[in-house]
């Protein structure tokens, strides 16, 4: 018996060459994108609440260093000063040549600089005859102001819902002043007198931003203008300076003018950040909370009794008033920014 040769082994399927895998790619860069745009849009809110929150808490810091003696004239001198270092420190840092401003400023700028000196008196004179949460609510007419100076200014049109805005803006300030004045009538202060002061304040305030525009639009950065903005109150105030105001004062005391210095130049160093990464419109909006931020921290302070807190007496009628003027001033904001679209 044969033997049978052993049967040939079955040959392998043919299979299907394997793709190596793609290479892995650059990351998208429309999600990138995205994640940066939302990151600058969370700091933008951040530096625009935090300007609304410095200047909410401004008003009440201004008050106790008046309520302890401390004169308008050194206060609104030492905030300049203190502002002016710090710019020309950060401005120097950057690039030392940018100084030179200084040399020869713009006469506008000059002009806007002694326009926002007479605000800062007036708003601080105002402000030590009256109450905290009332100079917050009667400085809201600068933006009003401002609105108004555009439309003759720089042909701009107000629609009828911006008018509209002030009306109900102008009826919460009447509000207001009633409510005011009802208190005053009970405790026997007068407020006329630092109210129209504070109503100066504003309209100077109003014509320096306006000025500010012109120059930004002249193509001058708004740092180099700062840097002059800081320097001629500095200078121009010197000599009217009680220097024995800052003799003798308290630790708590120089707590609360550092507060005032840093207070300047963090509140507008946020504002310049803000508007870097949100549109000007909604940066506004925010800004103008900043009197609800005064009238909720009298409000929460006011059961701890706090020996230096100013006494400031608001009624139902005058929280009503804030809503008003508030909300007729951000309804003006809000639509000027549609009307811009």
């Amino acid at each position: 018996m044969s033997s049978r040769p052993p049967a040939p082994a079955p040959r392998p399927l043919p299979t299907a060459p394997v793709a190596p895998p793609p290479p892995a790619g650059p990351p998208d860069p429309g999600s990138s994108d995205l994640l940066h745009e939302a990151r600058e849009r969370r700091l933008g809110l951040f530096f625009a609440c935090g300007t609304a929150l410095l200047w909410g808490l401004l008003a009440i810091a201004m008050k106790v260093a008046t309520d302890d003696g401390i004169a308008v004239i050194p206060i609104v001198w030492f905030r300049f000063a203190f502002s002016f270092l710090g710019v020309a420190a950060f401005v120097t840092w950057r690039s030392r040549g940018r100084l030179k401003i200084l040399a020869k400023p713009p006469p506008l700028a000059l002009v806007a600089a002694v326009l926002l000196t007479i605000n800062y008196i007036g708003y601080l004179e105002g402000l030590e005859r009256t109450t905290p949460t009332n100079a917050q609510i009667l400085i809201q007419l600068a933006p009003l102001m401002l609105a108004l100076i555009g439309i003759f200014l720089f042909k701009e049109r107000m629609t009828r819902r911006q008018g509209l805005g002030v009306a109900v803006a102008l009826v919460g300030f009447a509000l207001f002043a009633w409510d005011k004045h009802q208190a005053a009538s009970l405790g026997g202060a007068d407020l006329t007198s630092g109210n129209l002061i504070i109503v100066g304040g504003a309209a100077a305030w109003a014509l320096y931003a306006a000025a500010q525009k012109l120059l930004v639009m002249r193509g001058i950065a708004p740092q180099d203008l700062n840097v002059i903005f800081y320097a001629v109150p500095t200078v121009l105030l010197l000599p009217l300076v009680d220097w024995s105001a800052f003799v003798g004062i308290s630790g708590g005391m120089w707590l609360v003018m550092l507060f005032l210095g840093a207070n300047t130049l963090l509140g507008y160093g946020f504002l310049g950040e803000a508007f870097k990464r949100l549109p000007a419109w909604q940066v506004s909006l925010i800004i103008t909370l900043n009197p609800l931020i005064t009238l909720a921290v009298m409000r929460a302070l006011e059961p701890l009794d706090p020996a230096w807190l100013p006494a400031d007496h608001v009624g139902a009628v005058g929280y009503l008033a804030a809503l008003l003027v508030v909300g007729g001033v951000g309804w003006v904001l809000y639509w000027a920014r549609a009307r811009r679209r």
